[in-house]
């Protein structure tokens, strides 16, 4: 498999690797520009924080988080091609975390199974297929997330989020980059974590 260098780690422990990107279909890197711009916006939640990377494809997202001292990251991606990628990616910065190889439905419901509950959740879907919306009503319905969780979402331009969505989270931030947008949404109405889960 080609694999181009055209991110680089942002800030944190690692602030300058490079990391692998490949150049076959269904992965789009998010630049480093917006990029900085996301992780200004999310950088002080980040540290000791349980990370998922949904949609992960190179694991640059998730990556991030680590180098800013997260606590832990999980990447999923139904792509075997990305989770190769984020592996070696990660390989290259010493970590070892979880590479979840399957769709993220199948995904999200096997982390409710096991008990998990995550502080931050990473959203990259492919556009114009709604994802986003589908993936963050599950998150919500399953309580994988608490209180002072903090969904961010990259999302193209034009694409709306369900109404559903709003009904459930809050709106903390939303940045338009280009042909781009980053949402940084809270759940509502959820209790706070109790006896290690979310009620």
């Amino acid at each position: 498999m080609c694999y181009i260098i055209c991110v680089r780690i942002i800030s944190g422990r690692n602030r300058g690797k490079k990391l692998l990107l490949p150049n076959f279909e269904g992965v789009r890197p998010t630049a480093d520009l917006v990029k900085t711009s996301m992780f200004g916006l999310l950088n002080d939640y980040i540290k000791d924080a349980k990370v998922l990377d949904l949609f992960s494809g190179s694991g640059a997202l998730g990556l991030e988080c680590l180098s800013r001292y997260a606590e832990s990251a999980i990447f999923v991606d139904q792509n075997p091609k990305s989770c190769e990628l984020t592996k070696k990616n990660a390989n290259t910065m010493h970590y070892t975390p979880e590479i979840i190889n399957m769709p993220y439905d199948r995904a999200l419901k096997s982390f409710k199974r096991r008990g998990d509950i995550f502080d931050i959740v990473l959203l990259d879907p492919p556009y114009h297929k709604n994802l986003e919306s589908q993936a963050l009503i599950m998150l919500y319905d399953l309580k994988l997330i608490h209180a002072e969780s903090i969904c961010v979402v990259e999302m193209a331009k034009e694409d709306t989020m369900s109404q559903e969505v709003y009904e459930i989270y809050e709106e903390l931030k939303n940045r338009t980059f280009g042909i781009k947008r980053i949402l940084l949404l809270k759940p509502k109405n959820l209790k706070e974590i109790s006896n290690g889960q979310a009620e």
